[in-house]
Protein backbone atom coordinates (compact mmCIF):
# COMPACT_ATOMS: atom_id res chain seq x y z
CA UNK A 1 0.00 0.00 0.00
CA UNK A 2 1.25 3.29 -1.06
CA UNK A 3 2.57 5.51 1.81
CA UNK A 4 -0.16 8.79 2.62
CA UNK A 5 0.96 12.13 2.92
CA UNK A 6 -1.03 14.86 4.48
CA UNK A 7 0.28 17.37 1.48
CA UNK A 8 1.43 16.55 -1.93
CA UNK A 9 3.33 19.88 -3.34
CA UNK A 10 3.63 19.71 -7.04
CA UNK A 11 6.81 22.28 -7.53
CA UNK A 12 9.73 22.99 -5.85
CA UNK A 13 9.92 26.96 -6.57
CA UNK A 14 9.13 30.23 -5.14
CA UNK A 15 5.43 28.40 -3.91
CA UNK A 16 6.52 25.17 -3.56
CA UNK A 17 9.52 25.91 -1.01
CA UNK A 18 7.73 27.89 1.37
CA UNK A 19 5.05 25.85 1.36
CA UNK A 20 6.66 22.39 1.94
CA UNK A 21 9.06 24.12 4.70
CA UNK A 22 6.15 25.83 6.60
CA UNK A 23 3.95 22.33 6.21
CA UNK A 24 6.80 20.29 7.32
CA UNK A 25 7.68 22.83 10.23
CA UNK A 26 3.88 22.15 11.17
CA UNK A 27 4.34 18.77 11.45
CA UNK A 28 2.42 17.44 8.35
CA UNK A 29 3.56 14.86 6.16
CA UNK A 30 5.11 16.82 2.98
CA UNK A 31 5.72 14.87 -0.76
CA UNK A 32 7.31 17.55 -2.67
CA UNK A 33 7.40 16.54 -6.47
CA UNK A 34 9.80 18.70 -9.30
CA UNK A 35 10.14 18.12 -12.67
CA UNK A 36 13.58 19.49 -12.45
CA UNK A 37 16.74 17.99 -11.09
CA UNK A 38 17.03 21.03 -9.10
CA UNK A 39 14.76 22.88 -6.69
CA UNK A 40 14.06 26.67 -7.11
CA UNK A 41 11.80 26.52 -10.31
CA UNK A 42 11.72 30.00 -11.86
CA UNK A 43 13.37 31.70 -8.80
CA UNK A 44 16.76 30.88 -11.20
CA UNK A 45 15.03 33.64 -13.81
CA UNK A 46 13.25 35.88 -11.67
CA UNK A 47 14.83 39.30 -10.95
CA UNK A 48 14.15 39.12 -7.63
CA UNK A 49 11.79 42.12 -6.72
CA UNK A 50 9.56 41.32 -4.02
CA UNK A 51 6.93 44.34 -2.39
CA UNK A 52 5.28 44.35 0.94
CA UNK A 53 3.34 46.96 3.49
CA UNK A 54 4.21 46.79 6.78
CA UNK A 55 7.17 45.22 6.98
CA UNK A 56 10.05 45.19 10.00
CA UNK A 57 12.23 47.04 7.18
CA UNK A 58 9.98 49.81 6.41
CA UNK A 59 9.11 50.61 10.09
CA UNK A 60 13.15 50.23 10.72
CA UNK A 61 13.13 53.50 8.36
CA UNK A 62 10.51 54.81 9.08
CA UNK A 63 8.33 54.35 6.30
CA UNK A 64 4.39 54.67 7.40
CA UNK A 65 2.59 51.80 5.42
CA UNK A 66 -0.51 49.73 5.19
CA UNK A 67 -1.77 46.61 3.10
CA UNK A 68 -4.92 49.11 1.70
CA UNK A 69 -2.47 51.39 0.60
CA UNK A 70 -0.72 48.63 -1.08
CA UNK A 71 -4.39 47.51 -2.49
CA UNK A 72 -5.25 50.60 -3.66
CA UNK A 73 -1.69 50.89 -5.39
CA UNK A 74 -1.44 47.79 -7.01
CA UNK A 75 -5.25 48.40 -8.56
CA UNK A 76 -4.48 51.78 -9.88
CA UNK A 77 -1.29 50.63 -11.88
CA UNK A 78 -2.51 47.40 -12.81
CA UNK A 79 -5.78 49.22 -13.90
CA UNK A 80 -8.48 47.97 -11.39
CA UNK A 81 -7.86 44.07 -13.18
CA UNK A 82 -6.20 42.21 -10.05
CA UNK A 83 -8.24 39.63 -8.62
CA UNK A 84 -9.77 41.49 -5.68
CA UNK A 85 -10.28 38.51 -3.17
CA UNK A 86 -6.50 37.24 -4.55
CA UNK A 87 -4.65 40.48 -3.73
CA UNK A 88 -6.60 41.19 -0.59
CA UNK A 89 -4.95 37.80 0.65
CA UNK A 90 -1.83 38.30 -0.73
CA UNK A 91 -1.45 42.28 0.32
CA UNK A 92 -2.20 41.08 4.19
CA UNK A 93 -0.13 38.39 4.06
CA UNK A 94 2.87 40.14 2.35
CA UNK A 95 4.83 42.04 5.23
CA UNK A 96 5.29 38.12 7.50
CA UNK A 97 6.14 36.75 4.55
CA UNK A 98 9.17 39.21 4.05
CA UNK A 99 9.57 39.53 7.15
CA UNK A 100 10.31 35.56 7.65
CA UNK A 101 12.56 35.57 4.62
CA UNK A 102 14.90 38.30 6.24
CA UNK A 103 14.20 35.67 9.59
CA UNK A 104 16.24 33.08 7.50
CA UNK A 105 18.77 35.05 6.38
CA UNK A 106 17.76 36.77 3.63
CA UNK A 107 19.48 40.65 3.04
CA UNK A 108 17.55 43.26 1.03
CA UNK A 109 19.56 45.28 -0.86
CA UNK A 110 21.06 48.62 0.16
CA UNK A 111 18.59 51.33 -0.42
CA UNK A 112 15.45 49.57 -0.56
CA UNK A 113 12.80 50.08 0.13
CA UNK A 114 12.00 51.81 -3.24
CA UNK A 115 8.93 53.39 -4.94
CA UNK A 116 9.37 52.13 -7.73
CA UNK A 117 12.37 50.23 -10.44
CA UNK A 118 12.16 48.93 -13.75
CA UNK A 119 7.73 49.62 -13.99
CA UNK A 120 5.54 51.96 -12.72
CA UNK A 121 6.47 53.22 -8.91
CA UNK A 122 3.72 52.69 -6.14
CA UNK A 123 2.96 56.03 -3.55
CA UNK A 124 5.28 54.23 -0.57
CA UNK A 125 8.62 53.10 -0.57
CA UNK A 126 7.83 48.67 -0.27
CA UNK A 127 9.71 47.54 -3.28
CA UNK A 128 12.80 45.66 -2.75
CA UNK A 129 14.76 42.89 -3.73
CA UNK A 130 18.34 40.85 -3.08
CA UNK A 131 22.02 41.92 -4.37
CA UNK A 132 22.05 38.56 -6.56
CA UNK A 133 18.13 38.42 -8.04
CA UNK A 134 15.78 35.81 -7.21
CA UNK A 135 18.70 33.43 -6.15
CA UNK A 136 19.40 35.63 -2.73
CA UNK A 137 15.69 34.41 -2.15
CA UNK A 138 16.65 30.68 -2.79
CA UNK A 139 20.21 30.94 -1.09
CA UNK A 140 17.47 31.94 2.31
CA UNK A 141 14.96 29.24 1.87
CA UNK A 142 17.68 26.64 0.33
CA UNK A 143 19.26 25.48 3.76
CA UNK A 144 15.98 24.98 5.68
CA UNK A 145 14.44 23.26 3.19
CA UNK A 146 17.45 20.76 2.97
CA UNK A 147 17.34 20.05 6.86
CA UNK A 148 13.64 19.35 6.64
CA UNK A 149 14.63 17.17 3.24
CA UNK A 150 17.64 15.74 5.46
CA UNK A 151 15.43 14.73 8.39
CA UNK A 152 12.91 12.84 6.50
CA UNK A 153 10.10 15.70 6.90
CA UNK A 154 9.74 16.53 3.66
CA UNK A 155 10.07 13.55 0.49
CA UNK A 156 11.29 15.54 -2.26
CA UNK A 157 10.93 14.03 -5.50
CA UNK A 158 13.26 15.67 -8.17
CA UNK A 159 12.78 14.35 -12.27
CA UNK A 160 8.53 13.80 -11.31
CA UNK A 161 6.80 15.47 -14.23
CA UNK A 162 2.99 15.50 -13.77
CA UNK A 163 1.00 13.35 -15.26
CA UNK A 164 -2.74 13.61 -13.90
CA UNK A 165 -4.83 14.14 -10.80
CA UNK A 166 -6.44 11.28 -8.73
CA UNK A 167 -9.99 11.26 -8.04
CA UNK A 168 -12.30 9.52 -6.38
CA UNK A 169 -15.92 9.12 -7.98
CA UNK A 170 -17.72 12.37 -5.97
CA UNK A 171 -14.61 14.44 -7.49
CA UNK A 172 -12.32 14.58 -4.66
CA UNK A 173 -8.45 14.92 -5.30
CA UNK A 174 -7.12 12.15 -4.19
CA UNK A 175 -3.28 12.33 -4.83
CA UNK A 176 -1.22 12.58 -8.34
CA UNK A 177 0.05 10.71 -11.12
CA UNK A 178 3.61 11.73 -12.26
CA UNK A 179 6.00 10.52 -15.00
CA UNK A 180 9.49 9.96 -14.35
CA UNK A 181 12.68 8.40 -15.86
CA UNK A 182 12.09 4.81 -14.82
CA UNK A 183 7.96 4.80 -15.09
CA UNK A 184 4.05 6.31 -14.00
CA UNK A 185 4.14 6.20 -10.31
CA UNK A 186 0.82 7.61 -8.32
CA UNK A 187 1.06 9.15 -4.82
CA UNK A 188 -2.19 10.00 -2.35
CA UNK A 189 -2.22 12.41 -0.08
CA UNK A 190 -5.31 14.54 1.91
CA UNK A 191 -4.39 17.66 0.23
CA UNK A 192 -2.33 18.48 -2.98
CA UNK A 193 -1.03 22.17 -4.05
CA UNK A 194 -0.47 22.75 -7.74
CA UNK A 195 2.15 24.96 -7.48
CA UNK A 196 4.53 24.07 -10.74
CA UNK A 197 4.36 27.04 -12.88
CA UNK A 198 2.51 29.04 -15.85
CA UNK A 199 2.68 27.67 -19.26
CA UNK A 200 5.06 30.67 -21.06
CA UNK A 201 7.19 27.25 -22.06
CA UNK A 202 4.46 24.85 -23.26
CA UNK A 203 4.44 25.67 -26.57
CA UNK A 204 1.00 23.52 -27.53
CA UNK A 205 -0.81 25.04 -24.45
CA UNK A 206 -0.20 28.46 -25.07
CA UNK A 207 -1.51 28.33 -28.51
CA UNK A 208 -4.43 26.64 -27.23
CA UNK A 209 -5.13 29.50 -24.42
CA UNK A 210 -3.74 32.68 -26.24
CA UNK A 211 -3.24 31.86 -30.26
CA UNK A 212 -3.76 35.55 -31.09
CA UNK A 213 -0.56 36.23 -29.16
CA UNK A 214 3.16 35.33 -30.77
CA UNK A 215 4.97 33.22 -28.29
CA UNK A 216 8.46 34.33 -27.47
CA UNK A 217 9.44 33.17 -24.55
CA UNK A 218 11.78 34.03 -21.90
CA UNK A 219 11.61 31.69 -18.83
CA UNK A 220 11.70 28.31 -16.93
CA UNK A 221 11.43 25.48 -19.67
CA UNK A 222 9.93 23.65 -17.40
CA UNK A 223 6.68 26.28 -17.23
CA UNK A 224 4.79 23.92 -19.64
CA UNK A 225 1.74 24.29 -17.87
CA UNK A 226 0.99 20.53 -16.59
CA UNK A 227 -0.71 21.65 -13.39
CA UNK A 228 -2.61 23.29 -15.68
CA UNK A 229 -3.87 20.57 -18.03
CA UNK A 230 -4.11 18.49 -15.36
CA UNK A 231 -6.76 20.32 -13.47
CA UNK A 232 -8.58 21.08 -16.40
CA UNK A 233 -9.35 17.40 -16.62
CA UNK A 234 -11.12 17.96 -13.48
CA UNK A 235 -13.40 21.07 -14.79
CA UNK A 236 -10.99 23.75 -13.93
CA UNK A 237 -11.46 26.84 -14.31
CA UNK A 238 -8.96 28.92 -16.64
CA UNK A 239 -9.52 32.62 -17.22
CA UNK A 240 -7.65 35.62 -17.63
CA UNK A 241 -6.20 35.23 -20.71
CA UNK A 242 -6.87 38.54 -22.20
CA UNK A 243 -4.32 40.24 -19.62
CA UNK A 244 -1.48 39.77 -21.47
CA UNK A 245 1.16 42.69 -21.89
CA UNK A 246 4.17 42.03 -23.46
CA UNK A 247 7.87 42.76 -22.04
CA UNK A 248 9.64 45.16 -23.51
CA UNK A 249 11.55 43.55 -25.36
CA UNK A 250 14.13 40.91 -26.98
CA UNK A 251 14.63 38.73 -30.15
CA UNK A 252 14.31 35.08 -30.48
CA UNK A 253 17.83 33.55 -30.98
CA UNK A 254 16.32 30.47 -32.69
CA UNK A 255 13.94 32.22 -35.33
CA UNK A 256 12.28 28.48 -35.26
CA UNK A 257 11.90 27.92 -31.60
CA UNK A 258 9.25 30.20 -29.70
CA UNK A 259 10.90 29.31 -26.61
CA UNK A 260 14.54 30.96 -27.01
CA UNK A 261 13.73 34.76 -27.00
CA UNK A 262 16.82 37.12 -25.26
CA UNK A 263 16.67 39.93 -24.06
CA UNK A 264 18.07 43.68 -25.66
CA UNK A 265 19.18 46.67 -23.18
CA UNK A 266 16.37 49.05 -23.94
CA UNK A 267 15.74 51.09 -21.04
CA UNK A 268 16.01 54.56 -21.08
CA UNK A 269 16.93 54.21 -17.71
CA UNK A 270 20.20 52.45 -17.46
CA UNK A 271 21.37 52.96 -21.31
CA UNK A 272 21.07 56.16 -23.84
CA UNK A 273 18.69 55.17 -26.91
CA UNK A 274 20.99 56.28 -29.55
CA UNK A 275 18.51 54.40 -32.30
CA UNK A 276 15.01 54.21 -33.73
CA UNK A 277 12.44 51.93 -33.94
CA UNK A 278 10.03 51.72 -36.69
CA UNK A 279 7.17 49.28 -37.66
CA UNK A 280 6.59 46.84 -40.64
CA UNK A 281 6.10 49.98 -42.56
CA UNK A 282 8.88 51.65 -42.07
CA UNK A 283 7.86 53.86 -39.57
CA UNK A 284 8.63 54.94 -36.15
CA UNK A 285 5.54 54.42 -33.90
CA UNK A 286 6.88 55.71 -30.71
CA UNK A 287 8.92 57.77 -28.24
CA UNK A 288 12.12 55.47 -28.38
CA UNK A 289 13.18 56.75 -25.09
CA UNK A 290 9.73 57.71 -23.15
CA UNK A 291 10.71 56.91 -19.39
CA UNK A 292 7.94 54.76 -18.74
CA UNK A 293 8.07 51.45 -19.15
CA UNK A 294 4.22 50.79 -19.60
CA UNK A 295 3.78 53.24 -22.26
CA UNK A 296 6.74 51.52 -23.97
CA UNK A 297 5.11 47.98 -23.69
CA UNK A 298 1.83 48.89 -24.78
CA UNK A 299 3.37 50.42 -27.49
CA UNK A 300 4.45 47.29 -29.06
CA UNK A 301 1.79 45.25 -27.95
CA UNK A 302 -0.33 47.21 -30.32
CA UNK A 303 2.35 46.72 -33.32
CA UNK A 304 1.44 43.70 -35.69
CA UNK A 305 2.85 40.40 -33.96
CA UNK A 306 4.46 42.36 -31.68
CA UNK A 307 7.08 43.06 -34.16
CA UNK A 308 9.36 45.99 -34.94
CA UNK A 309 13.00 47.02 -36.40
CA UNK A 310 15.48 48.46 -34.14
CA UNK A 311 17.14 50.70 -36.86
CA UNK A 312 20.93 52.57 -37.03
CA UNK A 313 24.36 53.49 -39.02
CA UNK A 314 27.88 52.28 -38.08
CA UNK A 315 28.62 55.51 -36.08
CA UNK A 316 25.79 54.61 -33.63
CA UNK A 317 27.36 50.87 -33.57
CA UNK A 318 30.63 52.24 -32.53
CA UNK A 319 29.64 54.71 -30.09
CA UNK A 320 26.62 53.01 -28.49
CA UNK A 321 26.69 50.90 -25.88
CA UNK A 322 25.83 47.26 -27.27
CA UNK A 323 22.17 46.00 -27.46
CA UNK A 324 22.53 42.55 -26.28
CA UNK A 325 23.77 41.20 -22.94
CA UNK A 326 26.53 39.53 -24.98
CA UNK A 327 30.10 41.00 -25.34
CA UNK A 328 30.54 43.60 -27.72
CA UNK A 329 32.42 41.39 -29.76
CA UNK A 330 29.76 38.40 -29.93
CA UNK A 331 27.12 41.51 -30.58
CA UNK A 332 29.11 42.46 -33.40
CA UNK A 333 29.76 39.27 -34.92
CA UNK A 334 25.45 38.70 -35.17
CA UNK A 335 25.23 41.38 -37.55
CA UNK A 336 24.94 39.37 -41.38
CA UNK A 337 25.10 36.07 -39.96
CA UNK A 338 21.68 36.15 -37.73
CA UNK A 339 18.36 36.09 -38.97
CA UNK A 340 17.74 39.01 -36.64
CA UNK A 341 20.41 40.97 -36.89
CA UNK A 342 20.70 42.86 -40.16
CA UNK A 343 23.50 44.41 -41.97
CA UNK A 344 23.50 46.74 -44.96
CA UNK A 345 25.43 48.54 -47.45
CA UNK A 346 22.13 50.92 -48.62
CA UNK A 347 19.03 52.26 -46.98
CA UNK A 348 17.25 50.23 -49.70
CA UNK A 349 18.85 47.15 -48.88
CA UNK A 350 17.83 47.32 -45.43
CA UNK A 351 14.69 48.12 -46.44
CA UNK A 352 14.89 45.19 -48.26
CA UNK A 353 16.19 42.82 -45.75
CA UNK A 354 13.51 44.47 -42.99
CA UNK A 355 10.62 43.78 -45.80
CA UNK A 356 9.47 47.27 -45.19
CA UNK A 357 9.03 49.85 -48.11
CA UNK A 358 12.15 51.68 -49.19
CA UNK A 359 10.56 55.14 -49.56
CA UNK A 360 8.73 54.80 -45.74
CA UNK A 361 12.03 54.21 -44.41
CA UNK A 362 14.21 56.65 -46.27
CA UNK A 363 11.54 59.06 -45.37
CA UNK A 364 11.52 57.90 -42.09
CA UNK A 365 15.49 58.20 -41.65
CA UNK A 366 15.54 61.78 -43.31
CA UNK A 367 13.01 63.52 -40.77
CA UNK A 368 15.22 62.08 -37.93
CA UNK A 369 18.32 62.70 -39.53
CA UNK A 370 16.33 66.72 -39.60
CA UNK A 371 15.18 66.39 -35.75
CA UNK A 372 18.71 65.43 -34.84
CA UNK A 373 19.89 68.37 -36.76
CA UNK A 374 17.68 70.61 -35.42
CA UNK A 375 18.08 68.83 -31.89
CA UNK A 376 13.95 68.53 -31.57
CA UNK A 377 12.04 65.98 -32.45
CA UNK A 378 8.44 66.83 -33.72
CA UNK A 379 7.03 63.72 -34.36
CA UNK A 380 7.39 61.34 -31.29
CA UNK A 381 9.74 63.81 -28.99
CA UNK A 382 12.69 61.63 -28.59
CA UNK A 383 15.27 63.32 -25.48
CA UNK A 384 18.27 61.59 -26.66
CA UNK A 385 19.24 63.45 -29.93
CA UNK A 386 23.37 62.33 -30.28
CA UNK A 387 23.45 61.34 -33.67
CA UNK A 388 22.10 60.83 -37.43
CA UNK A 389 21.70 57.50 -39.48
CA UNK A 390 23.94 58.36 -41.86
CA UNK A 391 26.65 56.16 -42.36
CA UNK A 392 27.11 53.02 -43.71
CA UNK A 393 26.83 50.48 -42.88
CA UNK A 394 23.50 50.35 -42.08
CA UNK A 395 21.96 47.87 -39.43
CA UNK A 396 18.84 47.18 -37.60
CA UNK A 397 17.74 44.29 -34.81
CA UNK A 398 14.21 42.72 -35.55
CA UNK A 399 12.56 42.81 -32.09
CA UNK A 400 9.96 41.24 -30.45
CA UNK A 401 7.46 41.70 -27.67
CA UNK A 402 8.91 38.89 -25.05
CA UNK A 403 6.60 36.53 -22.45
CA UNK A 404 8.09 36.12 -19.29
CA UNK A 405 4.84 34.85 -17.36
CA UNK A 406 1.71 33.72 -18.58
CA UNK A 407 -1.51 35.30 -18.18
CA UNK A 408 -3.79 33.11 -17.69
CA UNK A 409 -4.25 30.62 -15.14
CA UNK A 410 -6.38 28.55 -12.06
CA UNK A 411 -9.38 30.27 -10.54
CA UNK A 412 -9.25 30.28 -6.70
CA UNK A 413 -11.47 31.68 -3.90
CA UNK A 414 -10.02 33.05 -0.64
CA UNK A 415 -7.81 30.25 0.69
CA UNK A 416 -6.86 29.32 -2.71
CA UNK A 417 -8.73 26.25 -3.27
CA UNK A 418 -9.42 25.31 -7.16
CA UNK A 419 -12.65 26.21 -8.65
CA UNK A 420 -13.89 24.58 -11.22
CA UNK A 421 -16.42 25.63 -14.31
CA UNK A 422 -19.38 26.25 -12.04
CA UNK A 423 -17.80 28.62 -9.23
CA UNK A 424 -17.63 25.14 -6.71
CA UNK A 425 -14.60 24.48 -5.39
CA UNK A 426 -12.47 21.11 -6.47
CA UNK A 427 -12.27 19.24 -3.06
CA UNK A 428 -8.88 19.04 -1.63
CA UNK A 429 -7.06 20.98 -4.35
CA UNK A 430 -5.41 24.08 -4.07
CA UNK A 431 -3.09 26.36 -6.28
CA UNK A 432 -0.16 29.04 -5.96
CA UNK A 433 2.16 31.19 -7.82
CA UNK A 434 2.32 31.57 -11.34
CA UNK A 435 -0.54 28.98 -12.10
CA UNK A 436 -2.95 30.94 -11.17
CA UNK A 437 -2.20 33.28 -13.92
CA UNK A 438 -0.49 36.52 -13.92
CA UNK A 439 -3.07 38.36 -14.64
CA UNK A 440 -4.79 37.43 -11.44
CA UNK A 441 -2.11 39.07 -9.49
CA UNK A 442 -0.86 41.34 -11.47
CA UNK A 443 -3.83 42.18 -13.63
CA UNK A 444 -2.96 43.68 -17.07
CA UNK A 445 0.05 45.66 -15.80
CA UNK A 446 3.51 44.74 -14.19
CA UNK A 447 3.13 45.69 -10.77
CA UNK A 448 6.20 45.58 -8.96
CA UNK A 449 6.68 42.37 -6.77
CA UNK A 450 3.36 41.28 -7.71
CA UNK A 451 4.68 38.02 -9.38
CA UNK A 452 7.39 36.82 -7.17
CA UNK A 453 5.80 38.14 -3.27
CA UNK A 454 2.24 36.41 -4.01
CA UNK A 455 3.69 32.90 -5.22
CA UNK A 456 5.95 33.42 -2.01
CA UNK A 457 3.07 34.05 0.44
CA UNK A 458 0.50 31.64 -1.06
CA UNK A 459 2.92 28.73 -0.62
CA UNK A 460 3.55 30.22 2.99
CA UNK A 461 0.07 30.84 3.94
CA UNK A 462 -0.69 27.31 2.03
CA UNK A 463 1.79 25.42 3.91
CA UNK A 464 0.51 27.01 7.48
CA UNK A 465 -3.08 26.49 6.90
CA UNK A 466 -3.77 23.21 4.98
CA UNK A 467 -5.49 20.35 6.56
CA UNK A 468 -3.78 17.47 8.32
Amino acid sequence: MSKQYDVICVGAGSTGLPLAIRAAQSGAKVLQIEADERIGGTLHWSSGQIAAAGTRLQKQQGIEDTPDEHFRDAQHIANDQIDPTVLKLFVDNAASTIDWLMDLGFQPAAGTPVVGEAHEAYSKRRYLWGDNAAISILDALRPVHEKLVAEGKIDLMLGHRLSNLVADDSGDVKGVTVNTATGSKTYHGTSVVLACGGYAAGVDLWNEINPEIPLNSHCNPFSRGDGIKAAQQLDALVDGKEKFLCTFAGYLEDPNDPTSAEFLALSPKSRNIWEIFVDGNGKRFMTEDHQSIDYRERSLLNQRDMKMNIVFDSDILEHAAPLTLLTNEQYRSKFGNHPNFVKANTIEELAEALEVPFASLSHTIQNYNASVDSKKDKDFNKFFLIRKIANPPFYAIKATGMTVLSPAGLAVDKELRVLNNSGNIIPNLYAGGEILGFGRTSGNAFVGGLSLTPALTFGKLLGERLPR
